[in-house]
């Protein structure tokens, strides 16, 4: 394109910012004051113009130390430990009460600083000085932000590491050709220029429409959520009917006993890891459901052989599992009937790459007469290709109290090799007594979480949940139907 061609696409700004570049690198805060814009318009500019070839931009990055808000008044004032050791100079020791009247918060981290220092030492309630310090090498760090100070000073939350980013322009050959260039051109047309015709035979800015220009990105769902919102609607499509919504806080029965889980079990037991427990109140809990209450227990008692404990079922929990809510479900179910639900659940799991202590939970059942365990397999599958997109699914005999048989669902990952997604099974009869449902039930419980890393290819859990948002736009669309 010519130079003059280029001239007469640039704004205003464009040629403003052109005008006062030099061939040697000028400062941004220099490029302001000389052209009296606003910074922000002049990055815009100088990005436009860099797009098309007419300027060279260069930044750098600088870290450096400064004072925190606390920071700031400790480099004008005596620090906490020089407050006291004065004090001490002066007296010799002083009551830890008295110490306390006078500085306040600032004793402990003085008294800290000091005992470390072997400056004092604590005596019958009462702060004794045993060496005084002249000086401290971090006294003049906080002042002068340099030395060997500074990383204790960090430590204590008065200085901080900063980042600046520093810009710096040029101005490009062809851009010199294009700044000779004389354009007389029309930035914008105005209602009074329409009126009065001012603007006949006169050259109108052309619009550029070749030179690249950055990305701008609009609001828009996390993709997460948008992949649970397209596996509710495709279970939907499959005939499924969602559980009806329950709060996550619920009582030890709906949450354990009622899937036939023994309250000695070690799965069961309050004080074991897999269960989070609501400190206050700490054993009451409303169970409505006193007939279905009493056969529950009359069940574990004859079946399990142990003394029913109603201090443990009242017990307050989150729920550990979405499995509480297909037992919700079995209190008046259809038979036959396709039920799921996609819940939050908690477990005080330790966090790592593939583990988070609550995560989303696609539960579900099926109840109808001709069901069997090889209907649960064929069902596992479908899930697996249709939400994961996989044909690399495996079954791994699995125990669980409520179901038998029960197995446990693995899917290939990319990178991380073959991760567990959860577990099914059919629910035993035990289980099912209570309720009075004399047709099999097959179910699941699988971790979407990982459902969605495998399908997307992330690495770790925790990336699902980022504030890096070019992490998170980086991750595709999701799938259409």
């Amino acid at each position: 394109m010519k130079p003059g061609d280029i001239a007469r696409k640039l704004t205003s700004h464009e040629r403003t910012v052109l005008q006062v570049l030099e061939k040697d690198y000028t400062p941004l805060d220099e490029i302001v004051d000389r052209t009296g814009m606003d910074p922000t318009a002049v990055m815009r500019a100088l990005q436009y113009l860099q797009n098309k070839g007419l300027v060279e931009v260069k930044k750098e990055t600088r870290t450096f130390w400064d004072w925190t808000e606390t920071g700031r008044y400790y480099s004008e004032n005596p620090l906490p430990e020089r407050k006291l050791l004065e004090l001490l100079k002066e007296r010799g020791e002083i009551p830890l009460r008295e110490a306390d009247t006078l500085l306040g918060d600032e004793l402990g981290p003085a008294l800290g600083i000091l005992k470390k220092e072997g400056a004092v030492k604590l005596e019958k309630g009462r702060i004794v000085l045993v060496n005084y310090i002249e000086h401290f090498p971090w006294e003049e760090s906080i002042k002068s932000l340099e030395g060997e100070g500074l990383e204790l000073l960090r430590k204590r939350g008065l200085v901080t590491r900063r980042r600046r980013t520093y810009i710096w322009a040029r101005i490009t050959p062809l851009g010199e050709r294009v700044r000779g260039e004389k354009v007389d051109v029309i930035e914008r047309l105005t209602p009074e220029m329409l009126r009065e015709g001012s603007w006949k035979g006169k050259e109108i800015r052309a619009y550029d429409v070749e030179s690249p220009v950055p990305r701008r990105y609009f609001g828009s769902k996390h993709p997460y959520l948008e992949f649970l919102r397209k596996i509710k609607d495709v279970l939907v499509s499959m005939g499924f009917v969602e559980m009806e919504y329950s709060p996550p806080v619920i009582t030890h029965f709906w949450n354990l006993e009622v899937l036939f889980v023994p309250q000695d079990h070690p799965s069961a037991d309050l004080g074991a890891a897999d269960t989070f427990l609501v400190e206050t109140p700490t054993r009451y809990g409303e169970i409505e459901e006193g007939e279905l209450y009493r056969r529950v227990k009359e069940v574990h008692e004859r079946v399990w052989g142990y003394r029913w404990s109603d201090d443990v079922a009242k017990r307050l929990v989150l729920r550990s599992h979405a499995t509480a809510l297909s037992a919700l479900t079995m209190r008046n179910p259809a038979i036959p009937g396709k039920y799921f639900t996609i819940s939050r659940v908690y477990r005080p799991e330790q966090i790592d790459a593939k583990h988070l202590p609550e995560f989303n939970q696609l539960d579900g059942i099926v109840l109808d007469e001709d069901l069997n365990f090889r209907h649960l397999l064929g069902l596992l599958k479908e899930f697996a290709e249709v939400f994961v997109g996989t044909d690399k699914v495996k079954f791994k005999a699995g125990y669980f109290p409520f179901t038998e048989p029960s197995v446990e669902m693995f899917v290939k990952h990319p990178t991380l090799g073959w991760i567990e997604i959860g577990g099914a099974g059919v629910f035993r009869d035990e289980l099912l007594e209570p309720f009075g449902i004399d047709v099999p039930v097959i179910a699941w419980g699988l971790g979407l979480e990982r459902f969605f890393m495998v399908r997307y290819g992330i690495d770790d859990i925790r990336d699902l949940f980022t504030e890096d948002l070019a992490k998170l736009r980086s991750i595709p669309k999701v799938w259409r139907l």
